[in-house]
Parts: C-alpha cells; structure tokens; sequence
C-alpha cells in the first residue's frame, strides 16, 4: 500500500488540476493488474478487422463496402501503404491494387492452386468443367472463408515475411497475401506496379 501510495501522490503531482478531474480509474488498479499488462512486442504488425479501425482506412472500406469482407485478420497499416507508394515504378495506385487483387481471388481460378480452384476441388468440381452455379458456390465459400477467424490478409512488405513464392519482387509489384483459416495454405495475388501485366493469382503448392 505504501508503494500505491507514493505512485498516486508522484501522478498527482505531475498532473495538471484539469486532468486529475477525468483521470481517477472506475476499479481499483492493483500492481497485479498493472503487471498482467502485457505490451505488444516492437516491431510485432498490429492485426485486427476491417471494421477494428486500425489498418489503412481505404483498405477497411473497400474490403466492407465492395466486397462484404469484415471478419479477416487483416495487416495493412497506413504506414506500409505510404512507403510502397512512393514507389517510382508505381503507374496503379493501391486502391485499384487492392481491388484487382480481391477481385482475382474471386474470379480468377486458372491457378490449380488458386483459393477458387481449390475450394472448386473440394467440391468435387473439376476447374475445367465448372457451371457458372458450381463458381458462385465456390464464391460464397471463400467469402464465409475469409471471413472466419484465422484468415489473414495482408500487404506484403519489401523485407518482411510471406514474399511470393513465385519470387515476384515488392519492388516491381503490389503482392497481397491471403491464409484461409481452414488450412495453412498459402495465396498471392500480383498487380504488376506499371500496369502492363495482368493481375494473377495462385497458392503454394
């Protein structure tokens, strides 16, 4: 209690009058509570939602708005946005990167390891042979998919972790990675940053 005491007493004393007003706790904050705290590691991404409010805002809407995607892990922060457009190869700025990309996941299945092609398969369904009711079955699955807890997208960082297993550079694309939390399969999606390549998407084999 004597260490409590001069921990309020040193927070008192350096508080202005106006603060101290708004600041006092509605339960008792113990050194246990205080200790239980735990800080997020440095350097560790910040992974929440789209509708959590702590990625790229443009990202948070789109991914709701356009495409009906809100329960994803998602870690694409503002900061990484920023730093890859000022990329001098960029001629597709990161909403339209960020829309093609989705929008491959869901229509493009040409890759047999693309998330389509893959939940196609799972269906009994073979890829060249598909109806258009098989394709927006296998739609509907990878949109309840992506949207169960242990999905994860994200924008893949220059130096960072989950590079393309393809090999394509961050430097020459916009590379967006995608786990579905079913299994611990692998997807990209390219844009290519002149916009002189189609968009394309594939899984790890």
């Amino acid at each position: 209690m004597k260490l409590f005491a001069v921990m309020f007493f040193f927070g008192a004393a350096v508080l202005p009058a106006c603060a101290m007003e708004s600041c006092f706790w509605a339960q008792e904050v113990t050194l246990e509570k205080f200790g239980a705290v735990e800080a997020p590691a440095p350097g560790t991404p910040v992974r929440a939602t789209p509708r959590d409010g702590v990625n790229y805002s443009a990202a948070e809407e789109m991914l709701i708005k356009e495409f009906g995607v809100i329960g994803i892990n998602l870690d694409i922060t503002e900061t990484e946005v920023t730093v890859q457009m000022h990329n001098p190869s960029n001629q597709v700025c990161f909403e339209r990167a960020l829309r093609q990309a989705v929008n491959s996941f869901f229509e493009d299945y040409k890759d047999p390891q693309s998330p389509l092609s893959v939940i196609l398969r799972n269906m009994g369904v073979p890829t060249d042979n598909s109806s258009g009711s098989d394709v927006k079955q296998a739609k509907r699955k990878l949109l309840q998919l992506m949207n169960m807890p242990g999905s994860l997208l994200l924008l893949v960082r220059e130096d960072g972790p989950n590079q393309a297993n393809h090999g394509e550079r961050v430097k020459d694309n916009w590379v967006f990675y995608l786990r579905l939390n079913y299994s611990n399969q692998a997807y990209w999606a390219v844009v290519d940053r002149s916009g002189k390549n189609p968009v394309y998407n594939y899984g790890a084999n």
